[in-house]
């Protein structure tokens, strides 16, 4: 049975001061967190919140060796450095990597609160984009990735996915010297996508020598051992050519299925009670959950009705037979309840075909490389030339085969025979008077179905920047990129052969043959047909080969970008100079793919790939400004307003569906008003926009199979096929934003070593393009909703047997919510230092909106499958580093609030929870969640800016697993809580 289930708290927070209190207890409480140094004393490399910075120095790259300081543009604005941005910033450094026993900058900023990690790969296989699996790909505010907007040093990156998403495995960590992050619109000044926010990696460009670092992990369970390699070298050439390249290699073996944790073993599924059947809830969350109809072996089904009014069916002599390997029939072992999918209790413990083989994280080996070269022509023009590549092999599986409810003839020839009268199938038959019987199986002996998925990834990139008076500068880029990706499916089944197969029947010569070429019409004659044995696991390999076949999905992206900008000061007022900058872009993104025939007609039981062709062609431009109103006044030590807007012309192709243009305006304006230098406020309002991508519009069409509870059936549990792709006619997305903080930034004594920030945001887009979820369209038609009735086919019997799921502008998606940040130095005289950064994000609202009304998913931890995803109402995730000379003691905790499981349910636990109700569940609670890693770090200095660093650690060290919900993978949400369990990790870093 499940674990006990905390009561859900009260859905909101009532006031700010609640989460600012509520973080630092869990701060003490041991979520604790790494402090960035005090600016007064800034160490290369140490990451510093850009928004609260008063001068670029304050952001001095790490590897600066000569006591230079660069211009810094920082994120979130194209303007010069030493604007302090109104948009709030957070910025994750190299040290963070470092302190954490982190080899990927995704894995980093997938541990601040305001990102979830919705693409990992350890979540990818739940959605994977067009089959791309094992990638790392970030997703601000959990609006999905595709609204974030990731760029290499502020310029696009080539994609690595159908969607225009950017794989961070592609970008090596090694070189990375800082990534700065806005926590809000930011379309007006880069483009399209930025709608959740932008995350940008910033490379180190000024290395001189060697760095490089090796580590290697491995869980208690003893899977997902993995190693990483980085190696990155700098140097100049000359006075005026520095010249930077870097390496990395990684290899994880992964995590095999839910069987592979005690916590999914204890199969916690969600069980629907039968039609009619009052006496429990319309879902139930409980332990020892079982398919009671795909047995690995097989077994005689019951008619739908049989299930009506009860909780077990009303069986049938030939109802409930199951086979041996052999196909020796016996009674199948049914629960205490039991509907046409699954039961609770009975036989089958731990073999469950709709999860079977599904990675808890995909293996995956992955290289990236990238050089890059500075020449300074002269003091005010620079040429760079940078050149990326990257590979990554990735492993999942398509979903095995299973038929809960196929039909099996009285003259089929692999009939069992028992000498026992009640497990004899023909007497059966004949004492019954009928003709065929319903049977159903989890083909497991067709062998693991799996996908390979290879990607490959080219980037050049040729920039100049120069000076063109000491007011103003320039710089401009042309970019190439082109991503190569395949995934191959093996062995796979084809559901129209596997039906034809399992009709099998003795032809006039006795011999065994499918029904199709027995009969008396040649036209649906298939010669190459084998007659398929479902009793047991008797099938012949010609008839598993016959029902089986390969197949293929190729996806080539090419990008060009042509962009350019200048910037510069205008005029000075009495508060300082009016600061402006204009640029433009031009951007053409095109996708081929191809698919081999069977997938084109969606033959295969789940997978099929598709042909993509599609391009899309942008011409945009923009100018931003900056006038500051008041500068050292007894009121006001800085009050400054900024704005920005951008023109973007779109024009979409494709060979598959009709062109298109459309033309789109951003806009963003926002104010700093410091009143003294230890407060500052900052407010911003931005119109964002996302438009549908290559893969949106005209990419595959696939078809899975799902499982819905259907409402308008009583709740009754069926497991249809779901066809899902793309449209043509989607619109641009829209997005209105809006933040307002307060930083804290004291001076002097105590208070100088404590920074704070601490910032509301509301973000609406409307046009929001999403796919309903089958469970959503099914409970919406249930509501009264024709338009999702129409994307639903029913059976005879009434039982849902389809769903169509493509892309839509739905109505409306609503996200608001509070970041705060808390860092502090301490010393502690001859004990050393103690360093604190705790980071926290609550969400008051998550809202989705269509034709019958809202559903908030702020809170929601669960993760049902055919349901869009929620996220946790508070996170705290927090750092502290303890140094004692060449000694570092790391302890990083995070916490994750109680919630609920499905916004669609009510459980006892909430208010208006009735038995009777469709949607009422057992219960509805998740319980929260504490993690708590430590690392030990030993620095050795063998000579100026050289250094040789061993590390160890332990990640989870409670061994903390999921909460026992039913999840997409069998039980426990992967995406928000981590399924690896205990972990340990060493390493070693040189600098030289």
């Amino acid at each position: 049975m499940p674990e006990r289930i905390d009561i859900m708290p009260a859905p909101y927070r009532s006031t700010l001061a609640g989460v600012s209190a509520a973080a630092l207890l869990a701060a003490l409480a041991g979520a604790p967190a790494h402090a960035q140094d005090a600016p007064a004393a800034p160490v290369a490399g140490t990451p510093q919140d850009a928004a609260t910075q008063d001068s670029p120095a304050d952001t001095a790259p790490a590897g600066v060796t000569d006591g230079a300081v660069e211009d810094i543009v920082v994120t979130g604005t194209r303007l010069g450095g030493g604007f302090s941005a109104p948009s709030p910033v957070s910025v994750v450094g190299t040290a963070r990597l470092e302190q954490r026993g982190i080899a990927n900058v995704a894995d980093a900023l997938n541990e601040v609160p305001a990102f979830r990690a919705s693409n990992t790969p350890a979540s990818g296989e739940l959605n994977p984009n067009a089959g791309y699996v094992g990638g790392r790909i970030l997703d601000l505010r959990g609006l999905g990735a595709v609204r974030t907007l990731t760029l290499v040093d502020g310029k696009r990156f080539v994609p690595s996915t159908t969607q225009a998403t950017v794989d961070t495995n592609m970008i090596p960590s090694i070189l990375l010297e800082r990534a700065e992050v806005v926590t809000g619109g930011a379309s007006a000044q880069y483009g399209s996508d930025a709608v959740a926010g932008v995350a940008n990696l910033i490379l180190n460009h000024r290395l001189e020598g060697i760095r490089a670092t090796a580590q290697t992990g491995v869980t208690k369970y003893g899977d997902n051992g993995n190693v990483t390699i980085g190696l990155g070298a700098g140097t100049r050439i000359g006075d005026n050519v520095r010249f930077v390249i870097g390496g990395e290699y990684e290899n994880s073996q992964g995590i095999g299925d839910c069987q592979a944790r005690p916590f999914c073993r204890t199969e916690v599924l969600n069980f629907g009670r039968n039609p009619g059947y009052l006496a429990l809830p319309a879902n139930n969350i409980l332990g020892d959950v079982r398919p009671s109809t795909v047995p690995f072996n097989g077994v005689t089904v019951p008619p739908t009705a049989a299930y009506s009014g009860r909780p077990t069916p009303l069986l049938r002599p030939i109802d409930g037979i199951t086979f041996g390997p052999d196909g020796t029939p016996r009674r199948f072992q049914y629960g205490s309840l039991v509907n046409n999918l699954y039961m609770v209790g009975g036989e089958g413990e731990g073999r469950n075909a709709y999860f079977k083989d599904l990675y808890f994280s995909a293996p995956l080996e992955r290289y990236a490389v990238t050089a890059n070269v500075d020449w300074e022509v002269s003091p005010g023009l620079t040429f760079s030339l940078m050149g990326n590549y990257g590979h990554l092999t990735s492993s999942y599986s398509a979903t095995v085969y299973r038929n809960p409810n196929f039909t099996i003839r009285n003259d089929n020839p692999f009939l069992p025979r028992s000498s026992d009268p009640s497990l004899d199938i023909p007497t059966l038959l004949a004492q019954g008077n009928l003709t065929s019987f319903q049977m159903g199986k989890g083909f497991v002996e067709l062998g693991r179905p799996d996908i390979t998925t290879n990607n490959d990834l080219y980037r050049i990139v040729a920039s100049v920047k120069g000076t063109i008076s000491s007011r103003f500068d320039w710089d401009a880029y042309y970019q190439y990129g082109r991503n190569e990706f395949r995934n191959d499916v093996t062995n796979h089944t084809i559901t129209s052969r596997m039906l034809l197969a399992l009709d099998a029947v003795r032809d006039p010569s006795g011999q065994i043959v499918c029904r199709v070429n027995a009969d008396a019409n040649p036209a649906n004659n298939d010669p190459n047909c084998v007659a398929f044995n479902p009793f047991g696991q008797q099938s012949s390999q010609a008839a598993r080969d016959y029902v089986t076949a390969d197949g293929f999905q190729t996806n080539n992206t090419t990008q060009h970008v042509v962009a350019g900008n200048i910037r510069g000061k205008l005029f000075d007022l009495p508060a300082g100079a009016v600061a402006i900058a204009v640029g433009g872009e031009y951007r053409s993104d095109s996708v081929q793919g191809d698919a081999d025939d069977l997938s084109r007609s969606l033959a295969f039981f789940s997978a099929n790939g598709s042909r993509v062709s599609g391009k899309i062609e942008v011409v945009e431009g923009y100018v931003e400004g900056e006038i500051p109103i008041l500068r050292g006044e007894s009121f006001a030590n800085e009050l400054s307003i900024s704005g920005a807007i951008r023109r973007t012309r779109y024009n979409r192709s494709s060979e598959l569906a009709p062109s298109s243009d459309l033309s789109v305006t951003t806009y963003k304006y926002g104010a700093v008003y410091e009143p003294i230098p230890a407060i500052r406020f900052r407010a911003t309002n931005s119109r964002d926009i996302r438009a549908p991508n290559v893969s949106e519009l005209f990419g595959p069409t696939t078809a899975i199979s799902g499982i819905v509870t259907d409402p308008s059936r009583g709740g009754a549990q069926t497991n249809p096929r779901i066809f899902s792709g793309s449209n043509p006619s989607l619109r641009p997305e829209r997005a209105d934003t809006f933040t307002a903080g307060v930083v804290l930034k004291p001076s002097g004594g105590f208070l100088g070593r404590f920074r704070a920030s601490i910032d509301y945001y509301e973000i609406k887009v409307d046009d929001a393009i999403a796919t309903l979820g089958q469970q959503n369209i099914a409970t919406r038609c249930f509501e009264g909703l024709q338009s999702a009735c129409d994307l639903i086919v029913r059976g005879a019997d009434g039982s849902i047997t389809q769903v169509t799921d493509v892309l839509q502008n739905v109505n409306e998606v609503i996200n608001r919510g509070v970041d705060a940040e808390i860092e502090y130095r301490q010393p502690l005289g001859a004990l050393g230092d103690v360093n604190f950064r705790l980071l926290t994000t609550y969400v008051k609202d998550f809202i989705t909106v269509d034709a019958v009304g809202a559903t908030n998913r702020a809170g929601q931890t669960g993760l049902r499958g055919g349901t869009p995803a929620g996220l946790p109402d508070l996170v705290l995730d927090g750092l502290v580093s303890w140094t004692l000379n060449n000694f570092t003691l790391n302890a990083h905790g995070r916490f994750i609030n109680s919630g609920f499981y499905n916004a669609a349910f009510v459980g006892p636990e909430q208010d208006g929870y009735d038995q009777n109700l469709v949607n009422s569940s057992s219960t509805n609670a998740v319980p929260s969640r504490g993690y708590l890693d430590l690392l030990a770090q030993y620095k050795l200095d063998y000579g100026p800016d050289r250094s040789f660093t061993v590390f160890l650690g332990i990640d989870n060290v409670t061994n903390t697993m999921p909460p026992l919900n039913p999840g997409s993978h069998g039980t426990g949400n992967a995406i928000i809580f981590s399924p690896f369990g205990q972990t340990f990790k060493a390493g070693l870093r040189l600098n030289y």
